[in-house]
């Protein structure tokens, strides 16, 4: 690892100017250690006896990183270099894919079998996104929540689907899908094609597809949990309330009442009857 330093030039009208400084970190090529902190993990376990089981860490120096477990060591086998901020949570979802989350306002998709292919860019949220949860048994099924109060449902077959051009749309640089050919499409261009009609809406063709929104936080939203049906969601932030959710259709159920700090943790049961929560303020509820 080098850390770079570039400082600003003076000025020449002679008036002080306060100087700048950029640092950025470059790795070795060679190591395949995170080079900042690990904020996140999720790992895989091998349906075959022989297979390897994974596991997958986001960190703070903007990758994750997928690791083959063995009985005595972990080899890290594939690095996937796509967000420009801290990863902050990752989840595991259907076909192959691992699903990212980023200080830079995005979701990112990821082929875990690749070499560190990232197949699609999501881009909804208006700060930071913080977390993420999953439906173990309907794995299509993906909550996002944010600095911004934001809560998104995300249907992940709708998301990820096969997509064409539209004529009429223009191009621009924002998210990014692949066609069959393996050409990268922007996907505002794009227009969703999807044999889903769990809890996906779908915008005008030029916006591509859209997630439900959950609305009600007003704060930010630090941890998201979900049962393994899909459900039901839960949030948790700033506001010290559990906000319990129908992911189906982004409607409010109830609120969970008695913390007195920001909460940080949330857990669901399988069957989504029990919620433990932890908070800032040294309670477990």
């Amino acid at each position: 690892m080098h850390r770079v330093g570039s400082a600003g030039n003076a000025s020449n009208s002679g008036r002080p100017r306060k100087e700048k400084r950029l640092t950025y970190v470059l790795n070795d090529a060679d190591d395949t250690k995170h080079c900042a902190g690990v904020n996140c993990l999720a790992i895989l376990k091998s349906s075959v006896s022989d297979g390897f089981d994974y596991l997958f860490t986001g960190s703070r120096d903007s990758t994750l990183k997928r690791w083959a477990l063995a009985e005595d060591a972990a080899t890290c086998s594939a690095t996937f270099e796509s967000h420009v901020d801290w990863v902050n949570d990752a989840v595991l979802a259907g076909g192959n894919t691992l699903v990212s989350c980023s200080s830079d306002t995005t979701l990112k998709a990821w082929n875990f079998l690749s070499d560190g292919m990232c197949t699609r860019t999501l881009r909804q949220h208006s700060d930071y996104v913080t977390c993420l949860a999953a439906a173990e048994k309907n794995s299509n099924i993906i909550a996002s929540g944010g600095l911004g109060g934001e809560v998104f449902i995300w249907d992940f077959e709708a998301a990820l689907a096969p997509i064409v051009k539209s004529s009429d749309t223009m191009e621009d640089d924002c998210s990014n899908g692949i066609n069959g050919s393996g050409t990268l499409i922007p996907i505002t261009s794009l227009r969703p094609i999807s044999s889903s009609n769990c809890i996906s809406l779908h915008a005008p063709q030029s916006q591509g597809y859209v997630p439900v929104a959950a609305k009600g936080h007003k704060e930010s939203v630090y941890a998201l949990a979900m049962n393994d049906g899909g459900t039901l969601l839960v949030s948790g932030g700033t506001e010290k309330v559990v906000r319990v959710w129908d992911p189906r259709t982004g409607s409010k159920t109830m609120k969970l009442r008695g913390h007195t700090d920001n909460i940080r943790a949330l857990l669901l049961d399988s069957t989504g009857r029990y919620c433990l929560s932890g908070s800032s303020d040294s309670m477990i509820r």
